[in-house]
Formats: structure tokens, sequence, C-alpha cells
């Protein structure tokens, strides 16, 4: 299944966004950024990441590219500790992946976050890249 370009991330975001204030049901957001030592490398390993983010999603998880090194995923009814629990095996698979690359230093991160009460899927991505900046 391939990724969702910037502007059907959007758009996933904002109807999310509509369901989850007309009926309250769990989403969560997921950023897994990958952060080379070196000089932006990053492309490197891009499509093989957005492969393992895909393996680990579930058919009704949006996955899309939002950046050289980013990534962003779109978890409906799923609470922020499942989606936590998901970030971690993302960035296990994701590690395993480029272990042992020569001349390659990459770190991959990945955080979760789940909108407060009230709150929206745009804020709750705000809230994780405020973590990932941690």
């Amino acid at each position: 299944m391939p990724l969702d370009t910037r502007t059907d991330w959007d758009a996933a975001l904002r109807l999310e966004d509509a369901r989850l204030a007309r009926y309250g049901r769990p989403a969560s957001v997921l950023i897994v950024s990958l952060e080379p030592a070196g000089d932006g490398s990053e492309d490197r390993f891009a499509a093989r990441v957005g492969e393992a983010i895909r393996a680990h999603a579930r058919e009704t998880d949006r996955v899309a590219r939002v950046g050289p090194g980013r990534f962003h995923v779109l978890l409906p009814e799923t609470v922020e500790a499942e989606a936590s629990a998901l970030a971690e095996r993302v960035r296990e698979a994701c590690a395993e992946m480029v272990a042992g690359q020569p001349a390659f230093d990459l770190e991959i991160r990945a955080v979760a976050a789940s909108p407060a009460r009230g709150g929206t899927l745009a804020d709750a991505l705000r809230r994780a890249s405020l973590r990932l900046a941690e």
C-alpha cells in the first residue's frame, strides 16, 4: 500500500477530526523522525522506513511522508497507550533495518499523542512534535 501525500494526510486529518468531534471516538497520531548525524542523508533509508511503518500499521491507518526525514501516521480508534506501543515497535523495526550499515549514523525516533478531551488531532500532532524535540 503506498504512502499518502501531504495533501492526502491533511484531508484525512480533517475528516478524522470531524469524526472525533462528532462521536468522541479515540484517535492518535504518530510521528516517526529520521535524524542523521551527517548531511541530510536520511533519504538513503526513507523508502525502507516508510515500508517498515506500513508493515506495522493497520489497513485503516494513514501513513504519509511529510518531509525528508519525517513520517506522520494517523491512527483511528486508537488510544495513546496503544499508539505509543506501535511507536516503539516501529522504532525497533526501523532501527534493526539500518543497524550495521557502514559509515552511517541514523537515529530513528517515534512518538505518539492523542488529543485531550475537546482537542483536535492537530493539537495532538503539535504535542507529539514537542515530545520529539525533547
